[in-house]
């Protein structure tokens, strides 16, 4: 489960089609605000092609969000996705109901995430021409970049916590999913420092080699080590998570970080899992950094008093 926000689309590869997966990719596949639909179909053929696997095997969910709301048209739908994803029916939103033992235990309720925001929802079309128009031109010519969700950390939070509170207080006790602000949330999770080591055991490595000042052999490769390891706990303390407790409010995070990496959410085998590509190693291959029991999820949830 996926969600690449203002970003050309990337999916997790084989391994999730060999083991039987479904693809719920959650709207925002595609850029088009800033570019049109034609340009980013001929760039990303490679990786739509990929997705239409899963769809030809019956195992595939595409939503539209506020980047890509182009899809919510039946005729771009039609002429530029059915020719690859044959049939194809774009959502906005999705009611998935659990049950145990043929009786119903919860409610996963999936969109991107945009609805309710002024600018992403009901002004998107203003939106919309003002990046592509506007804001495309300023941040190639000058190089900044746009405070919106993705972006802002502020704004992230907030529309996070704006999200937990109406999952909280809906009716039918939903578990929320969604994407939009790239933040991945998963209950009380902080986002993971990209270190290969803690700092603790570079401080360790580096302390004999004080004594050899700069000079010494490794201790220029440590220092930088180190001071890296700041940046990344600086970097991940300004990430301040949203405290969702009962954990009815799952982000999927995006597909367009600037490094390259993707993460999602798996539910599978009776967890829901945040997930990050590639893994340690470099491979295409998920890892793990949270998890917990769905039911446990859905009886936490469950547990709050009818409305």
């Amino acid at each position: 489960m996926t969600s690449s926000a203002a970003s050309a689309p990337t999916t997790p590869h084989s391994p999730t089609l060999a083991k039987g997966h479904t693809l719920v990719v959650l709207g925002d596949a595609e850029e088009l605000w800033e570019c049109e639909i034609k340009e980013v179909m001929r760039e990303y053929g490679d990786t739509l092609a990929l997705e239409a696997e899963f769809h030809r095997r019956g195992r595939y969910e595409r939503f539209w969000g506020n980047h890509d709301s182009q899809w919510s048209e039946p005729k771009n739908v039609k002429r530029h996705l059915h020719p690859i994803f044959p049939g194809l029916r774009l959502r906005e939103a999705l009611k998935l109901r659990v049950t145990r033992a043929g009786k119903p235990v919860g409610l996963l309720f999936l969109a991107h995430g945009h609805q309710g925001t002024a600018d992403s929802d009901r002004f998107a079309w203003f939106s919309r021409l003002a990046v592509r128009h506007v804001w495309r031109r300023a941040q190639i010519k000058l190089g900044v970049a746009s405070a919106t969700p993705a972006l802002d950390w502020e704004l992230r939070e907030r529309h996070d916590r704006a999200m937990f509170d109406w999952a909280k207080e809906a009716p039918g006790h939903p578990v929320l999913i969604t994407g939009h602000t790239h933040r991945p949330i998963f209950g009380e999770g902080e986002a993971e420092p990209k270190l290969a080591r803690p700092e603790e055991e570079v401080r360790n490595d580096l302390e004999p080699l004080a004594d050899e000042g700069e000079g010494g052999e490794g201790f220029a490769e440590l220092r930088a080590e180190l001071e890296w390891a700041k940046v990344e706990r600086a970097r991940v303390a300004r990430q301040r998570a949203t405290p969702v407790n009962p954990r009815c409010y799952f982000n999927t995070g995006c597909c367009s970080f600037g490094d390259g990496d993707i993460t999602g959410l798996e539910i599978a085998e009776g967890e829901i899992r945040l997930v990050r590509w590639p893994d340690r190693d470099g491979r295409p291959l998920p890892l793990v950094l949270e998890r917990v029991a769905l039911d446990e999820v859905l009886d936490e949830v469950n547990r709050r008093p009818a409305r």
